[in-house]
Formats: C-alpha cells, structure tokens, sequence
C-alpha cells in the first residue's frame, strides 16, 4: 500500500567519531535511496564523446575560490599538487597528475570541535566557457574524476547560464556513508559524468561550473559534527559532446507495495514487484526497449512490455508479472536492460543482482551489511522501520544492533524496542507493546541481540506496523544498513516531541520466533530430538525427573500445534516417535512442559 504519514523532513544526529586515513566515523549520515545497476553484456563500445573544453588545474586562475571568510589551507578549497586535508595522504589519483583542487575543513582528529560552520565553499570557473562557440549543442555532458569519501557532507555540482543564478545538476548523495559502522570512500579516480542535454537551451552560449560543499543537515547547523568532512578532491574537468546512444537507469525499485525486504518469513511472502526509470540521454531516439528479471537461475522469468525511448525522454518500465517467492531459501534476481541498439555507455545502465531470502521468523528491512549508525546527541530517540503484514502472526520479539567500539553505544545504556501500528485514516503511530529496559553490556553490541515485548501482539493481515529501539539518554548509537525510500524509516526526537523520515535503514527487524519468552529449566526437564534435520520420523527422548504433571507439543514456525505429545508422569525418561513425513519443510519447536519449568527444542524438516 501507499503509505501516507505527516512527516516529511530528514534529521541528522549528533555524531561521535574517530582515527585515522580510513579514519572511519559512526553517522547518522541519511541517503537517498541507491540506484546501483548491471546489464545485458552489449557487441561492442563505442567512443564517449569529443572533449570542447577542459582543465586540469594547471592554471589556479582559471578558478574562482569563495571560502566564505575563512582563512588558512586547512579550511575551504585550494589548488595545489599536494594533499593538504588530514585524512589521504596522497590526494586524488587522477590520469592527468600535477595539480587538483582540494576541498578541506578543518581536522576533527587533531583539534575536535573545530571545524568551521554555517558555512558554504565554492570553487567556480574564473570565465565563462561558450559552448556554441565550440561547436557545441545541448547535446553534452561534464565529466570529472573526483576522490573522497561521504560523511555528513553535500558535495553539489551546480552550473549557470549567466554567472549569477546556479542550478544544482548533481551531487554525491548516491556514495555511501563511510563510518566506523562500514561504508568505503570513493573510487580514485571516480569518473562522473553529469548530462547537461536538459538544463541547457538547445543553442547554448555561456556556461560557468561550479563545485559547492556545505552541510547536507542545515538544520543541525550548530553542530560542529555535521560539519566535517573527509575531503573531496576533483581534477580534469571536461564538457564533452553527448554520444549517440545512452540509456541510463535513474531509478531502481523492487519490492511488495511499497517496501522491500531482505529477510521475508514464510508466512508473511507476497507478490513482488520490479520496475525502473530509463533516461535516454543520447542524441538517438532508442527503440526496443524492455526490462526482465531472471529468478534463481531461469526458476522464474518476466519482462515489462517493449517501448522506443525519445532522445532526452525518461521512461518508467514494470514487470508485467510479479514475482511470489515460494519457499525457505536464498533468491537472487538477474535484472537485464534490453535495446536494439549498441549502448555507447553501458556502465550507466547495468543494474546490480538483487538477493534476498525467505526465513522461517525474521522479517529484515536492513540489508545486513552495516553502514553508519543513527543518535541524537544528548537527548533520547526512537528509531525503526515500517512493516506491512499480510496474514495474521502473533510477534513476541524485535531484533535490533547497536554499534560497539570507542564510538559506538555506550556499555550501561538503558534500551528498549517498542511496536507501533499505523493508523490507516490519519497516519499517526499507535503504540502496541515494548520490550522490559536491557542494560547495555559489551556482549550486546555489533552483534544481532532480540528483545522481547512485555505482551505479545497478535498483527493483523493488511497493516502496517513500526518497530523500533529506543532510549530516553544519550549512549545509544543504531547501526544502519542500507538505504530506504523516504517515509519508510522514521526517527523521533524526545526533544521536540517530532517523528521524522530516515533514509538510512536501521537494523530493526521482526522475530517471529514461537519460543520467545518461554522460561526454560533444563534442570528438571531433559530433552533430546532426532535426527535433525528430520524427513519422515522424529525422535524424542525427554526426560521429566518424576514430574507429576507433564505434557507436550510440536509447533510449525506460526506458533500453531501440528502435533500433541503425550508423555506419562512420574516416569522418568521416555522416547517418542512422531510422523513428520507429511510437514510441510521448515524450522518446527518442540515444547515439553511440567509444573516445574518448560524446555524448547527446534527441528528442521527437511
């Protein structure tokens, strides 16, 4: 479903960070949703273009350097053939060597706290390049190599047609955020290449560049956190003619109603759908157009319907038939970009295998890959994901990871998690359920650590639910993995009493798991099942040390009996063969029970 919730603004968090050249920082840095992509393997490649106009920065004149009052190399843009920024040693890598331009602001490791704010840098072409005059149409592109790496920085290229009014044609909001948490710096050199065919009139004239740096979260401005940055550097600069064809993929979406999952259980699978943006940034019109998915190697194939793309025209394409997963298991999905003609660029239109999986309990909208972290200073937050559920579950558990290390979550920190449900008419958050507090302790944190709610919450079919880990203090740092479309991950501010959208995914995640928050007692009830996994006979041998009450049952991954056990009292150790030939293959719970304690056991049937 479409959801539609009040909330509309991204907030960023106070951040602690750390060392050295990876120097890697934990962030509540939030990205746009990612568009990574692969394709159908084309004959041939073509050229990329002829080069009207370039610069390698040889000529510091050629540039106009506005670092908004700030003085010194350590702060705002310079030109030089040495790294000057405390994180890379070496600089930028680029083909052409000698001198770059570097973008620095300050050195948070050897002087914390420092680093400028409220401020904006510019590096701009001293004169305007006349692109007519070149022999140049709309039909181009600039091109740059670049190095750095993202932390809460918004790093924009913006161009103007008059030398006064700019207009933002890109930014690096799609890299990842580098963080003690994970994430990488740029490629060095990282080739960007920015189509200007639709900001420029068809008969273009002058055109000035520019490279901006400020904060991607103004307003966190007074934080000196938000402000650092690992640097970015840039070289060989070039406007260079469009070539003739050119699909590229802006967007990129796969999922069910809405939200994607990387962990699916079993019961709550349901059709997925597939469907990307195509930009035709070449000069040709391209026809025979299409987008298929391939399942696991040809179990499942699709393809959206065939369709000739203009010149400078972007396209929406659909799978006609979505896809239901139907089983346990590993998926991976091949995404192929079809054409009649030679791609001229086909690294801009290849999209990325997508790989998820069906569980028996763990419902994961996180990627699983840790990348930044999410906090809020000094004051408490909550912070999760929506879930919508298709068949009704009881859910007794929430995942969640902290991050550890000097950084990260602090050992003593009081945590919870709690469920909210998305009221349908008015879009707020229903509080359903939350965990007891857990004390923080070393051994929780970077790994994947359940809690349990206080009282079990049967979720309805065709709602969405919100789960999150809170804290009311300051010690809490979330691990994020992965990106999310706006308004399906949300913060709330305990200071301004405010729920906001995240574009990072926290590690939050479903556990439907029928043995949580069963107090087992091994020390009066022995059990042992056999063999395991278990295709047409299960053994059990339990042992109820002269209970005078016992029973017993075998449970399927919805917490339904499949199956009762009956054991007999003060009878000590006893053996049980069951018929699981005709369960359907999953993880099962054998539960044993007497008046002194409870004892779980799971099975696997094959």
């Amino acid at each position: 479903m479409k959801r539609i919730v009040p909330v509309v603004l991204m907030l960023s968090a106070t951040i602690a960070f750390g060392q050295k050249l990876t120097r890697v920082m934990p962030s509540n840095s939030l990205a746009p949703f990612a568009n990574a992509h692969t394709a159908k393997p084309e004959a041939s490649t073509k050229s990329l273009g002829i080069t009207l106009w370039s610069d390698n920065f040889d000529n510091a004149a050629n540039w106009t350097i506005d670092n908004d009052g700030q003085a010194g190399m350590e702060f705002g843009w310079n030109i030089n053939n040495v790294s000057d920024g405390w994180w890379s040693a070496n600089g930028i890598s680029s083909t052409g060597g000698g001198n770059y331009a570097e973008l620095v602001n300050g050195d948070p490791t050897a002087t914390p706290g420092t680093q400028a704010t409220g401020i904006t840098y510019t590096l701009t072409t001293a004169n305007p390049i006349d692109i007519g005059s070149l022999g140049g149409t709309n039909h181009v592109s600039l091109e740059f190599e670049q190095f750095g790496a993202r932390f809460n920085d918004l790093q924009e290229i913006q161009i103007s047609t008059n030398g006064s009014t700019w207009t933002t044609v890109g930014n690096n909001l799609d890299k990842p955020v580098l963080s003690q948490a994970g994430g990488s710096a740029y490629a060095n050199p990282d080739l960007k290449s920015i189509n200007l065919a639709t900001i420029l009139p068809a008969n273009p004239g002058n055109v000035w560049i520019r490279f901006s740096w400020t904060t991607n979260f103004p307003a966190q401005a007074a934080n000196a956190n938000v402000w650092i940055t690992y640097g970015w550097y840039i070289d060989n600069v070039k406007i260079k003619t469009n070539p003739t064809n050119d699909l590229s993929i802006t967007s990129k979406y796969w999922g069910t109603a809405g939200l994607n999952y990387y962990q699916i259980p079993v019961t709550q699978t349901a059709p997925i759908d597939f469907q990307i943006e195509v930009f035709n940034g070449g000069i040709n019109a391209q026809p025979g157009v299409d987008y298929s998915v391939n399942v696991n190697a040809g179990a499942f194939t699709a393809s959206s319907s065939t369709v000739s793309v203009a010149s400078l025209d972007t396209v929406t394409l659909t799978v006609t038939n979505p896809f239901t997963p139907s089983g346990l298991g590993n998926y991976s999905v091949v995404h192929t970009l079809g054409a009649d003609s030679t791609d001229d660029v086909p690294a801009n239109n290849s999209i990325a295998n997508t790989n998820f999986a069906v569980t028996n309990y763990i419902y994961a909208r996180d990627n699983g890959t840790p990348a930044g972290s999410t906090s809020n200073g000094p004051d408490g937050f909550e912070a999760g994901n929506l879930f919508d559920i298709w068949n009704q579950q009881e859910l007794k558990g929430i995942d969640v990871r902290m991050l550890g290390g000097a950084n990260g979550t602090a050992v003593g920190t009081e945590v919870f998690v709690k469920l909210y449900s998305v009221d349908t008419t008015t879009g707020d958050f229903v509080f359903e359920s939350e965990s007891d507090p857990l004390i923080v302790s070393a051994a929780d944190l970077n790994v994947n650590k359940m809690l349990a709610l206080n009282v079990p919450v049967t979720l309805q079919p065709n709602t969405t639910y919100l789960a999150v880990i809170g804290s009311g203090g300051t010690g809490l740092r979330v691990v994020n993995a992965g990106t999310s479309s706006p308004q399906t991950s949300f913060f709330f501010d305990y200071a301004d009493q405010t729920w906001y959208y995240q574009t990072s995914t926290p590690w939050v995640r479903l556990n439907f798991d029928p043995s949580i928050g069963v107090d087992e007692n091994t020390a009066v009830i022995g059990a042992v099942v056999y063999p395991n996994p278990a295709n047409d006979v299960l053994s059990i041998k339990a042992d109820f040390k002269g209970a005078s009450s016992v029973q017993g049952a075998i449970y399927n991954n919805q917490g339904a009996v499949v199956a009762a056990l009956n054991f007999t009292p003060n009878n000590g150790v006893q053996n049980q063969q069951v018929a699981v030939g005709d369960f359907a293959p999953g993880l099962y719970v054998v539960k044993l029970q007497s008046e002194e304690g409870v004892v779980t056991k799971h099975f696997v049937k094959k």
